[in-house]
């Protein structure tokens, strides 16, 4: 599931609203450790937003956290930790954002519940396609 996640390269033939995905660069640290930048765009009806997220891999601690480079939020805070177990994964999934434009504010924000859970729903099936 970790490596479901950092396949970044991959999310827009999966993740709901993803229409592009591309990682820029991967900047190799010590012990496991990578910081990624990807671009993504997002597309809703008339709206479209393209963003560059600062992905913090840890192989060791197998955890992911996407923070905003630049784009629409005002705050992005994206935490993904994953504990094996004798079933599978165990996955703890974080998410806190707020956009900076008032009208992706107003439109977005109410449905985000929603989309959320499609987002989550969306990792659970690739994941089945994959290593099932």
């Amino acid at each position: 599931m970790f490596d479901l996640v950092c396949d970044v390269d991959n999310y827009s033939k999966f993740v709901p609203y993803c229409t592009a995905s591309r990682v820029i660069s991967v900047n190799e640290g010590t012990k496991g450790q990578a910081v990624m930048l990807a671009d993504l765009r997002v597309a809703y009806k008339m709206l479209r937003e393209t963003y560059t997220s600062k992905i913090s891999l840890d192989t060791e601690a197998c955890s992911v956290h996407v923070a905003q480079e630049n784009g629409p939020f005002r705050k992005l805070d994206n935490r993904w930790t994953f504990t094996d177990t004798p079933e599978g994964s165990d996955i703890h999934f974080y998410l806190d954002f707020e956009f900076s434009v008032p009208l992706l504010r107003q439109i977005i924000q109410p449905m985000m519940g929603r989309v959320v859970e499609r987002f989550v729903s969306a990792f659970e099936d690739r994941a089945l396609e994959i290593y099932s």
